[in-house]
């Protein structure tokens, strides 16, 4: 007997039709208040459909006698305040999701992500220490030759960010060269690197994954060929136990040391 497994999606899938299931609370938020903003436009919709049947109704070729109604006080406040009312509901949940995606607070681990005409750079900044091997690689796009069997076009990389999962971290995003943007739809992540500064976001990954982005920002000739993490790189959280429960950033260090081996493999 066969059962049916549910995996996540956190890749596009043909003819898919909504977002990529959220990794974080960030995406969760912005799923949540999406369907809560489509539930007033369905309000907003029901109403205007009302509008325009009113309209046709009391158009004067079928009623060439009007009734001798002048105003309605009642209707006249009540359609003044619900439409005040609904930017209302909309704005306040969006203004509290707006700063929580920009605050950042005692991370963790710290990546920086740097741009490159058309690969990406990543540096674990937490450990490049005097006494330390700095831990810094490139992540290059798979090209279709190389591909293996199962892997998807011009979403595989050849280097992967490993993350441990349940972790806040704190992501650096700048270019080297012209500007690009650091996007991972499955954690509503998406960061654009100005040349000459310094842009960062806050991630915690609440599930084992592989999580694919794009380049977001016209970066040149090659951009249509690095909309994944062969630009941006590909983000693999694992439990991590010993990366979360450490105490020490070697320990840090060490733990990511072998789960990107791992990864790897």
């Amino acid at each position: 007997m066969n059962l049916v497994t549910i995996a996540p999606c956190d890749a596009a899938e043909p003819w898919q039709l909504g977002s990529q299931d959220a990794a974080t609370p960030m995406m969760q938020g912005i799923i949540d208040l999406h369907h809560d903003i489509f539930f007033f436009l369905i309000m907003i919709l029901v109403f205007v459909w009302l509008l325009v049947r009113a309209l046709w109704h009391f158009h004067y070729k079928i009623n060439p006698i009007p009734k001798r109604i002048v105003h309605g006080t009642t209707l006249e406040i009540l359609r003044t305040i619900f439409p005040s009312i609904i930017p209302m509901f909309i704005a306040i949940p969006s203004f509290a999701l707006l700063y929580s995606m920009d605050e950042v607070v005692d991370p963790a681990i710290t990546i920086k992500a740097l741009g490159h005409q058309w690969y990406r750079t990543y540096e674990y900044s937490d450990y490049n220490s005097s006494d330390e091997q700095s831990l810094t690689f490139d992540s290059y796009t798979i090209t279709e030759d190389d591909l293996e069997l199962g892997q998807s076009r011009l979403l595989e990389v050849d280097n992967r960010v490993v993350v441990p999962a349940k972790t806040l971290l704190r992501i650096i995003v700048t270019p080297a060269d012209v500007p690009h943007s650091w996007a991972v739809p499955s954690l509503g992540v998406k960061c654009d690197a100005v040349p000459g500064r310094l842009n960062q976001i806050s991630i915690s990954v609440q599930r084992e994954g592989v999580y694919y982005g794009q380049c977001s920002e016209i970066c040149g000739t090659n951009h249509a060929f690095t909309r994944a993490p062969g630009n941006i790189g590909r983000l693999s959280a694992h439990s991590g136990s010993a990366a979360t429960g450490a105490s020490h950033p070697r320990d840090y260090k060490q733990a990511l040391k072998r789960g990107y081996k791992r990864e790897g493999s």
